[in-house]
């Protein structure tokens, strides 16, 4: 696990295991335009996950709730999290946060989770 320095600005997912919960930062979904429906993908291979925007009928996907006065999105996914924590090999008393990158052509932003930071 890297410690890195946090900016405000950054694209940024938590993960937390003991809420079953994935906190997708404002910052991320502005990125993205505010999509309607985005889907979650996982490359475990590579330990890379994505938030992709896509259709209604597209699978896995989910839609984003609408107004939020909130800097963040919580999202309910106790199964993915597990998932998630087992395959990075993470504390399970942790929550952690990764930064994302934007990739404009796929519309979606990419998470290393090798580059986690520990919260």
């Amino acid at each position: 696990m890297k410690s890195l320095p946090w900016d405000n600005n950054d694209l940024g997912i938590t993960f937390s295991i003991t809420a079953g919960r994935i906190t997708i930062f404002k910052t991320t979904v502005k990125a993205l335009g505010f999509p309607p429906y985005y889907r979650f993908l996982l490359d475990a291979e590579n330990m890379q996950f994505a938030i992709e925007c896509c259709g209604y009928m597209s699978n896995g996907s989910h839609s984003l709730p609408g107004y939020n006065t909130k800097e963040h999105y919580d999202i309910k996914s106790r199964d993915l999290v597990r998932f998630i924590y087992q395959t990075c090999g993470w504390d399970t008393t942790s929550s952690y946060r990764v930064k994302g990158k934007i990739i404009p052509e796929r519309m979606m932003v990419v998470f290393d989770l090798t580059s986690a930071i520990g919260i």
